[in-house]
């Protein structure tokens, strides 16, 4: 944004200050404005939160503005605004910026002269530089083409070096891949075959030591292993068919005893795992041996199948049974009836519930959550519905006392009516019963009141 663009701006009434910077190869513009005396004319700025001035604040690339820091004018709003993520330490960070990129320079001129593979360390200075801002500045573009002539520099032999690892490093992949194989004959020629490649692609440099210790290390371990082999034939033989022996012992164990049919299973793959590690032991006792060992996996895999098979089934049933259950439920909740039948038969769903049998963990969770919310609507309903009865029978045992109270009354007058003490005594006796049902009645009241309350 260019400064003299600045809403309210009027050069006449601004400070403008315009600093090359060397770091850069720019310059520097700060610019004061929109002051205001207290009759809001026009003056000239003194300082930003002093009298209302505006402060705009950026770098001059070869005649291309930018800003950094924008403080509007008081009469404007105030409000900063800031064209980077560095806030106000936006110079600060270019100038690292740029510096670091001249270190980058110089840093990948010094390692040019070095004798030793840079290829490694370039590829970092390179990363290093991309991850950089570009400001846009005259210094960045110089040390842009300073960089790019280093690295251009970066001799043939380096490239050609390169490839050859490459090349060699794909014989390593496939030595690798060739040491443990036990086609001694067809695997020794192919070895044969990777040794004469390998000599004719040439020199990787550095790498070489490294690529040829992995080359020659996988073809040691297939001539060790084919030593091995031959010098032990009939005794790894004589031990492999004893291992099958066992492992076909063992999955006999396993098909026997099963209690648990995932943990089986995890059991009998590891022993397949262990029958094809466990090498020949000719192929004559290595069919009829297999023949054993595979008969009996095909039996547990079998039996395995139909006891899923089985099992699923009795979780459908378990699933549609437990729907039927929850619509039962629902249709106790609609008849609003909270009589002692209905409410046994409410409380003999979560028998026929328990009854129904699993239906899987996940079908489970789901179906007594809905069991659960159906059932809890009807003891919520169940339990205001005695509470509302709780409160009709205090309602009648408190129009009780008043009336019992106005027959106390009634008879406390007629005691004041006569003077024969046979009469007084009967209506004082009375007068007591009374009282005594109205005590008992206060009582009966509070145990209702409590039952509400809790």
């Amino acid at each position: 944004m260019d400064w003299k663009t600045l809403p309210g701006f009027e050069e006449k009434f601004a400070r403008i200050t315009i600093k090359p910077h060397n770091t850069f190869g720019g310059k520097v513009v700060e610019v004061l404005y929109g002051a205001q005396d207290e009759n809001g004319n026009p003056v000239q700025p003194k300082e930003v939160g002093v009298d209302g001035c505006g402060r705009w604040y950026g770098v001059d690339n070869d005649g291309e503005t930018t800003m950094y820091v924008w403080t509007h004018p008081a009469c404007d709003g105030g409000n900063t605004e800031y064209g980077t993520e560095f806030g106000e330490n936006a110079v600060e960070a270019m100038e690292n910026d740029v510096r670091a990129k001249l270190a980058l320079c110089r840093k990948a001129e010094d390692i040019l002269k070095s004798s030793g593979n840079t290829e490694e360390q370039i590829a970092e200075l390179r990363a290093e530089w991309d991850a950089m801002k570009d400001w846009g500045t005259a210094k960045e573009k110089e040390y842009a083409e300073r960089l790019e002539n280093s690295l251009s520099s970066f001799n043939a032999k380096v490239e050609r070096f390169k490839a050859n690892a490459e090349d060699k490093a794909k014989l390593v992949a496939e030595a690798v891949e060739l040491a443990s194989s036990t086609e001694w004959k067809k695997t020794q020629e192919a070895f044969r075959t990777l040794q004469d490649e390998w000599q004719e692609i040439g020199s990787a440099g550095d790498a070489d030591d490294e690529l040829w210790g992995k080359f020659s290390a996988a073809r040691k371990q297939f001539n060790d292993a084919r030593r091995a082999y031959f010098d032990n034939l009939d005794e790894m033989r004589a031990k492999a068919g004893e291992t099958k022996k066992q492992l076909i012992e063992e999955a006999g164990n396993v098909l026997a005893g099963v209690k648990n049919w995932k943990q089986a299973g995890e059991k009998m793959n590891a022993l397949m795992d262990s029958w094809k590690a466990a090498g020949s032991s000719g192929r004559e006792t290595d069919d009829e041996l297999w023949a054993q060992f595979n008969g009996i996996r095909k039996e547990f895999f079998e039996k395995r199948r139909a006891f899923f098979d089985e099992r699923n089934e009795l979780r459908k049933q378990a699933v549609d049974a437990k729907k039927a259950l929850i619509a039962k439920a629902q249709e106790i909740v609609d008849q609003k009836n909270f009589s002692k039948e209905i409410t046994e038969q409410m409380k003999n769903l979560d028998k026929e519930w328990k009854a129904a049998g699993n239906a899987g963990r996940e079908e489970n969770d789901k179906l007594w959550d809905a069991f659960k919310a159906v059932k809890e609507v009807f003891w919520n309903a169940k339990h205001e519905d005695s509470l509302n009865r709780f409160r009709e029978i205090i309602d009648r045992k408190q129009n009780s006392i008043k009336t019992i109270r106005a027959e106390v009354e009634r008879l406390g007058e007629q005691e004041y009516e006569t003077s024969d003490y046979t009469k007084i005594r009967g209506i004082q006796s009375r007068i007591e019963e009374k009282k005594a049902v109205i005590e008992k009645l206060q009582e009966e009241i509070k145990d209702l009141e409590a039952k509400i309350a809790e």
